[in-house]
This record gives C-alpha cells, sequence and structure tokens, in this order.
C-alpha cells in the first residue's frame, strides 16, 4: 500500500537542509569564589578534633593509662590553640574572603560582558537570512550537475482529461513559485533501459534546483510501479527531488497539493517565501491505496 503524498529527498538535500554556519566559540568559563565565608570558629572541626582524640586516647589508655592520659592533656592544648588560633585570625581571614568576594564580583561581570558579546555575534551568525544564505551556496553547487533536458516545454493545454488536468495544476502552481513549470522532461535510465518522464518538473533558476511533480494513475501495474521505483532510486541518487501526488489528489484538492508543494520547498530551504501565500489554505489529506 502506498500513500500520497511521498517525498523522496536525497540524503545530501536533507542535510544541507538542516546545516547551520559555524558557530562562533566561547571559551571563557564561568567564574567561581576562591573562598568560603569564614567563621571565628570552626565549631564542626573543632568537635571532630574532640571525638578522634577521645577516640585515640581511649584505646591508648587500655595499653597504657599515663601515656593516655598525657595524650588526652596535649591532645586537649593543641585543639585549643588552634580554636584560639582561628578567633585570633578570623578578621584577617574575612577581609580575605571580601576581597575574593569583590574580584569574583569583578570576574563575573566580564563574563557577562563577554557572554553577551557572544550571545550577539551568534545571533549574527545563525539568523534567518545567513543560515538561508549558507544553505543556498551548498544547494547552488549540489544542484550544478543537473541539466535541463532539450525536450522539457512550458506548459500547454491538451484535449485529453487527465492531461488537462495535470496542466491546470501547474498553471496554478506556476502563479506561486519563482521557478519554471515544464512538462515533457524525459530522461534515460540506461540501467534498467526505461525512459522516465514525470508529469510536470520545477526548476529553481537560483539554484538550478529540479523536483520531478510525480502523479499516480490507480490504474498503474505493479511492473510499472516497480519500474517506477528503480527510476526514483536513479534520480534521487542523481540529485533530484521527487514529490508525488494521487491522480485524485491532483483532480480535486489543486490548491492543497500547491501547498503541499509549498511546503516541500519551504521545509528544505529552497524558497521558504511561497508557503505565505496559502496561509489560509487546509493541509491535503493524505489518501491510500
Amino acid at each position: 500500500m502506498r500513500q500520497f503524498p511521498a517525498t523522496l529527498i536525497p540524503p545530501e538535500v536533507q542535510r544541507i537542509a538542516q546545516s547551520k554556519p559555524v558557530a562562533p566559540k566561547f571559551n571563557v568559563a564561568l567564574p567561581s569564589i576562591a573562598y568560603s565565608q569564614p567563621t571565628p570558629i570552626n565549631i564542626q572541626e573543632a568537635i571532630a578534633l574532640s571525638l578522634g582524640l577521645i577516640v585515640v586516647v581511649a584505646i591508648v589508655t587500655i595499653f597504657a593509662k599515663e601515656l593516655g592520659i598525657i595524650l588526652l592533656i596535649v591532645g586537649m592544648g593543641a585543639i585549643i590553640l588552634r580554636t584560639r588560633s582561628q578567633f585570633l585570625s578570623y578578621k584577617r581571614r574575612y577581609q580575605e574572603y571580601e576581597g575574593s568576594l569583590q574580584y569574583y564580583f569583578v570576574k563575573l561581570e566580564a563574563y557577562s560582558r563577554e557572554e553577551v558579546q557572544y550571545q550577539h555575534k551568534l545571533a549574527i551568525a545563525h539568523a534567518p537570512e545567513r543560515i538561508l544564505e549558507f544553505r543556498h551556496q551548498q544547494f547552488k553547487k549540489f544542484f550544478a550537475k543537473l541539466t535541463v533536458n532539450e525536450q522539457a516545454i512550458a506548459l500547454t493545454n491538451s484535449s485529453d482529461s487527465i492531461a488537462k488536468i495535470v496542466c491546470h495544476f501547474g498553471i496554478r502552481l506556476q502563479q506561486h513559485v519563482s521557478g519554471t513549470i515544464y512538462q515533457g522532461t524525459k530522461l534515460s535510465i540506461p540501467s534498467i533501459n526505461y525512459n522516465w518522464l514525470p508529469a510536470l518538473t520545477y526548476i529553481d533558476p537560483a539554484l538550478n534546483a529540479h523536483i520531478a511533480i510525480e502523479i499516480s494513475s490507480p490504474s498503474e501495474s505493479a511492473a510499472t510501479l516497480m519500474q517506477d521505483d528503480l527510476a526514483d532510486r536513479f534520480l534521487v541518487d542523481s540529485g533530484w527531488i521527487i514529490i508525488k501526488f494521487s491522480q485524485e489528489q491532483i483532480s480535486q484538492s489543486a490548491a492543497e497539493c500547491c501547498k503541499e508543494f509549498a511546503k516541500l520547498l519551504d521545509r528544505l530551504s529552497i524558497d521558504p517565501t511561497v508557503l505565505s501565500s496559502f496561509a489560509d489554505t487546509p493541509d491535503l489529506a493524505p489518501v491510500r491505496r
């Protein structure tokens, strides 16, 4: 079972459609405070040292009571001296902390300025018009290998009912796009001995992008569908973009089909200006068969 509309897009075209210019680098590290706010006495440290001393003294006392008492006196003296040293050095340590804090705020302000400048550069580099220009430069290189078939002709009316519907759809689509809609774009595919001829071909004049518009008939045989699949694979590998509609979609929902084509141009960044013309047009309902 197949669903329409269906699109076949070369992987390189998909990659280009998602690409962006290289972003500027931001190598400035976020500053941090070197010191934590000091306290006159580190109570937690004093308690930890006292508990540690008690445990050591208890163990030593088991083997040598006098040595345990001496160790207790010396340990308590050391803890008292350390606590007193902390209390006496508090003013100096607080001044060092204030100096570190001021330096942190200076560095933070400088970091903020650098970040603002970086965001400004990033916004310029990734502005929509810059991204579109960047992608179009790559598209021009990629699509340069494609050439227009000399047998391609402008849209012409026909007495055949199906051909008339296709022509009317092409004329309607041509009113919205900047490129040209052709008929009769025949391409020979030697590997399967097949002459491929889409219903319509859209060629963008600036990028040389080629988009084949194929219209599937419900009467197509399985052999024809298989041959078309092989041809599609060859064309996509050659750089063609293919969009497929069913015959009933073209005849009953031409405006919605035009919007679907505009959505393809917008999604691939080939021509994002077309889609706005279909703001009031509903989306095309998919068809399965």
